[in-house]
């Protein structure tokens, strides 16, 4: 559990985000970068190819900008729809190691393309092995601890990833998920920065991509517990974060933060562009 003053205070902002999120208030104003709003062309909503196209972006999406992914990724999926498809990956390339896929990979602009490589053609023999090629399957017939593991159980999917996926899915309702208020917060860098930053939790207000991991926990648990003291659905408090940290605290854009009154680096600023 948190501090009492602590706990006053997480809760405040959760409130605050959440209301800033809804009314589509400052940073929140447009908000079609959510991954829950990337579809490529000439994809049937909710279909079995959303989806799959939905799970391989979200494996890559972490240590670049998202933005430029997303967008990468929908222009790649209508020249080659069939790498999105777990089937026409195990068939056409065979090994993990294949030139083809790496060349793929590598159009999309990810850090680690050969890592990526590899658990792309992996997670494509998992999704074609297990779930018949069709990743809406991950969630039959399980609640959403259980769905945890199983996305955890794919390469590259971990606490955030795993919990991304979930988010995206239930919001764009390709899956219903019972349960979901006892699945972990997902948290990353972003989330643990601003909760140090609102001082919500007993992190330093210094942490950056190197020393930040100790504290994912403490952040998390924060989150975690705020959201259930205000019975608030933990999914659209971590799309509020999501933007939040992507947009708002990433570019310093303090004037138009809904929680910079809260921050110490909105505080400092004065609101100031």
């Amino acid at each position: 559990m948190l501090g009492n003053q602590n706990n006053l205070r997480a809760r405040e902002i959760v409130k605050v985000l959440l209301s800033a999120f809804e009314n589509k208030e400052a940073v929140f104003s447009d908000t079609k970068e959510l991954l829950e709003n990337q579809i490529p062309p000439n994809v049937s909503y909710n279909s079995k190819n959303h989806a799959n196209f939905l799970f391989y972006l979200i494996s890559q999406d972490h240590g670049i900008k998202s933005s430029r992914l997303y967008d990468r990724a929908k222009r790649l999926y209508e020249a080659f729809p069939e790498k999105f498809d777990p089937q026409s990956i195990v068939e056409e390339h065979k090994s993990p190691d294949n030139s083809g896929l790496l060349n793929f990979i590598k159009l999309l602009g990810v850090r680690y393309a050969n890592n990526s490589t590899k658990y792309w053609y992996k997670n494509s023999e998992m999704l074609f092995d297990q779930y018949d090629g069709d990743t809406r399957n991950i969630f039959n017939g399980v609640d959403g601890p259980e769905v945890s593991k199983r996305i955890r159980s794919f390469y590259g999917f971990g606490p955030k990833i795993s919990g991304l996926l979930v988010r995206v899915f239930v919001g764009t309702g390709i899956a219903n998920v019972d349960k979901i208020e006892e699945m972990d917060f997902p948290t990353d860098i972003h989330d643990t920065r601003i909760a140090a930053l609102t001082k919500i939790a007993d992190i330093p207000e210094d942490i950056t991509e190197n020393n930040y991991s100790p504290f994912v926990k403490i952040a998390q648990n924060t989150w975690k517990e705020a959201c259930k003291d205000k019975k608030i659905n933990w999914l659209q408090v971590d799309r509020a974060l999501w933007i939040l940290g992507s947009k708002g605290c990433t570019s310093n854009r303090h004037y138009d933060c809904p929680l910079k009154k809260y921050c110490v680096k909105g505080v400092k600023s004065r609101g100031h562009f």
